[in-house]
């Protein structure tokens, strides 16, 4: 029956139904395919999510100072020891004991004001208690220790060691035996910086930061991801914390970057196809790529 209500007969009511028949089946092959694309398309161009660890190790010691600034502290310090009070050595060393003489043999007398002595190239000397107090004063103390080299070999060290408490301080250098090395590899190195781990695939040869995907099918937090990821890496011998289980920045590939820092233990790949360098920012900046390290400059530290 058609539009009009008449009912139609014959071949000509056979050809209607085969072309609507033929015509359904290909609007939904049409469809089909459609939805099928359209699916294809979006599982491709979708990256799984990631969780990058910065793991970086603070300073150890101060950073080193600008040149204004040791300027400025040796200025002061030269200033404080001049307006300072003159070292009362009768109250450490008694009048007339062998301590007095020892004091008196290294430590001289300056030179004293004399009126029939026209000239003083450095100006008149204004002494007071022994010392010219126009200048800092300079105290040298009796040495009450011996120094290892002074040790006989044979000899009995058992007054050396109750002077040990004694001996002179002498602080550590501020360079290290991994600095001397230029050994990267080490946490001993560039103690004033901050360092941060970056890794390589040796056959690639490309430095980043550890990142470590998500399994497909399996859902955990990216901090935890981010820590089984570590310990897969670089061995169970590292004690670190995270700064915060949420992430401080992410980029257009969905890597979600965890802040970290690492307290004591050692960095061991735990396979031989990684390269491993603990890195200045400014070394960073050298070996990431360009558009890598201009992403994530900003959350690096200066100091």
């Amino acid at each position: 029956m058609n539009s009009l209500g008449l009912k139609i007969r014959g071949p000509l009511a056979t050809q209607i139904r085969n072309y609507a028949v033929a015509q359904s089946a290909t609007t939904a092959s049409t469809n089909s395919s459609a939805c099928t694309t359209t699916t294809t398309t979006t599982t491709t161009s979708s990256p799984s999510i990631s969780s990058t660890l910065i793991l970086s190790r603070p300073p150890i010691i101060t950073q080193d100072l600008a040149p204004f600034e040791s300027q400025f502290y040796k200025y002061q310090s030269e200033l404080w020891r001049r307006l300072m009070w003159t070292f009362p050595k009768w109250f450490y060393f008694k009048q007339g004991t062998m301590a007095e003489l020892r004091y008196r043999q290294i430590n001289k007398n300056p030179v004293s004001y004399n009126p029939k002595i026209s000239s003083w190239p450095k100006g008149k000397p204004d002494l007071k208690h022994l010392r010219d107090r126009r200048f800092r004063q300079y105290i040298r103390a009796p040495k009450t220790y011996r120094e290892e080299d002074e040790i006989v070999e044979g000899q009995d060290q058992s007054e050396f060691k109750e002077n040990e408490i004694s001996r002179k301080i002498v602080p550590a250098s501020r360079t290290t035996e991994a600095d001397k090395r230029q050994d990267v590899t080490s946490l001993e190195r560039k103690l004033s910086r901050t360092l941060y781990l970056i890794i390589a695939d040796k056959s690639s040869g490309e430095w980043k930061l550890p990142n470590f995907k998500e399994s497909s099918g399996q859902l955990q937090p990216l901090h935890v991801l981010a820590e089984e990821g570590l310990y897969e890496l670089g061995g169970k011998k590292i004690n670190y914390f995270n700064v915060s289980k949420v992430p401080c920045h992410h980029n257009k590939n969905k890597e979600y970057f965890i802040k970290s820092h690492i307290l004591s233990g050692t960095f061991e790949p735990q396979s031989d196809s990684i390269s491993y360098q603990w890195a200045t920012k400014e070394e960073l900046k050298q070996l990431l790529p360009k558009d890598y390290y201009s992403d994530i400059s900003h959350l690096l530290s200066d100091v």
